[in-house]
């Protein structure tokens, strides 16, 4: 059981995803944003559990619907938003749009849109951490459609 400031800070983690994700939708029709972006409403609570674990030197890696990961990474949303409207100072330069988030400064290598993609890249990742002999983690997130990837 999580102490009660683990359980707040958890649940703050995940209204921040939330709230997050309801200004892109809100904003979205705008015409700003400048890539398509794909929500992760509904499953904030993985991403608000990774910040209460937070370590920078874990790494992450994610899919499509990557924010709620990239935030419970502690990622920069000033850098996130930039990322979403194409600017350079995004955290990727503004070249990835929603679906290709990296902040190598919190542990978020990278998100991706083909399906199962994170799979090969996360287990070389923990594979070096072990070669290196680093006590780190890595998390590995897929959605349903991965399990039915020759990867998986």
């Amino acid at each position: 059981m999580l102490n009660i400031k683990k359980q707040y800070q958890v649940y703050a983690t995940a209204y921040k995803v939330r709230y997050v994700e309801n200004l892109i939708a809100e904003n979205y029709h705008l015409g700003l944003m400048r890539c398509p972006t794909h929500l992760s409403i509904g499953q904030e609570i993985v991403p608000a559990i990774l910040d209460s674990f937070y370590n920078p030197n874990d790494l992450a890696v994610s899919t499509h619907r990557s924010h709620g990961h990239y935030i419970g990474k502690r990622g920069s949303l000033k850098r996130f938003f930039d990322e979403l409207h194409g600017m350079k100072e995004g955290c990727s330069k503004g070249n990835g749009g929603s679906m290709h988030l990296i902040d190598k400064s919190v542990g978020f290598i990278g998100s991706t849109a083909i399906v199962g993609n994170t799979i090969p890249v996360g287990v070389g990742l923990a594979n070096a951490q072990k070669l290196n002999r680093e006590k780190y983690l890595t998390y590995i997130f897929i959605g349903d459609g991965a399990t039915e990837e020759g990867i998986f």
